[in-house]
């Protein structure tokens, strides 16, 4: 993916996630069998609001928890950020990763805020959100 194409990826699904704060946590899948591990996170409401699934690859950086029941696991909030491969330093929150390689290309960074916060860094996003039926 280039750094244009990731930009409007990261564009598109940071506008689609924009409404979806207050959704539940419904699962969290983490597949480590794909070539760089892929992360889909999903996300559910109720009637007359979309379901959605967050999905990462090329994951970097995955961290999830406390665990808890789906009924608890609300989000207070969804950001999703580009950090680009030009930023020489990592943002606050991901220098326990370490310094940044040179040639590390641009990675976007999903956070979940709730009780169980969910973090993850990847090298592609994609959003998808289901039909809502009209009641």
């Amino acid at each position: 993916m280039t750094a244009e194409s990731l930009a409007a990826a990261c564009e598109q699904a940071a506008a689609d996630l924009a409404d979806l704060g207050d959704h539940f946590i419904e699962r969290v899948l983490v597949d480590s069998s794909k070539e760089g591990g892929e992360v889909d996170i999903f996300l559910r409401y109720g009637p007359g609001r979309p379901d959605a699934v967050v999905s990462l690859t090329g994951i970097l950086h995955f961290a999830a928890g406390p665990f808890l029941e789906t009924n608890g696991a609300f989000v207070d909030g969804i950001s999703l950020d580009l950090i680009a491969s030009a930023r020489p330093d990592r943002p606050e929150g991901l220098t326990r990763l370490g310094s940044r390689p040179p040639g590390t290309p641009d990675v976007v960074r999903l956070s979940v805020e709730g009780p169980m916060a969910i973090e993850v860094v990847g090298r592609t996003v994609s959003v998808a959100l289901s039909e809502v039926e009209p009641q």
